[in-house]
């Protein structure tokens, strides 16, 4: 009986440290987006999240989101808006969130192209870091 209950405790630490599901990455309205324009992206990961990040890739320019939503009950989220985007805002995105003291694996990237008619162009939210 011993042996049973251990094996139970050995298979449940061995889950818990195991890796953490990856994150999933979408933006709004779309992934296309004329100079000017807003784009708000988000970040989705299992319940229990602390802190999402987006991250621009092969750049040390991030973002963290306290701010971790319950979307469902298996599904939290956070979001993050660019107001005006311009050149410099095209790029490679990908989110990744902490959680149980540690960083997941990071999502699939998302590529953000800005093209089409000049609006207002501003600084991009992501140039202010």
């Amino acid at each position: 009986m011993a042996e049973g209950l251990l094996l139970c405790l050995a298979q449940t630490i061995h889950t818990q440290e195991g890796a953490l599901p990856r994150p999933s990455i979408s933006a709004e309205p779309d992934t296309v987006i004329p100079p000017g324009s807003p784009v708000t992206f988000h970040c989705w990961g299992p319940v229990g999240v602390h802190t999402f990040r987006l991250e621009r890739e092969n750049r040390s320019q991030y973002r963290d989101n306290y701010d971790v939503s319950l979307v469902s009950p298996f599904l939290s989220g956070a979001t993050f808006r660019i107001d005006s985007v311009s050149e410099d805002s095209a790029g490679h995105y990908r989110c990744l969130y902490y959680k149980a003291s540690r960083w997941s694996q990071h999502s699939e990237q998302l590529e953000l192209v800005v093209k089409g008619t000049v609006a207002d162009t501003e600084a991009s939210g992501f140039d202010l870091l």
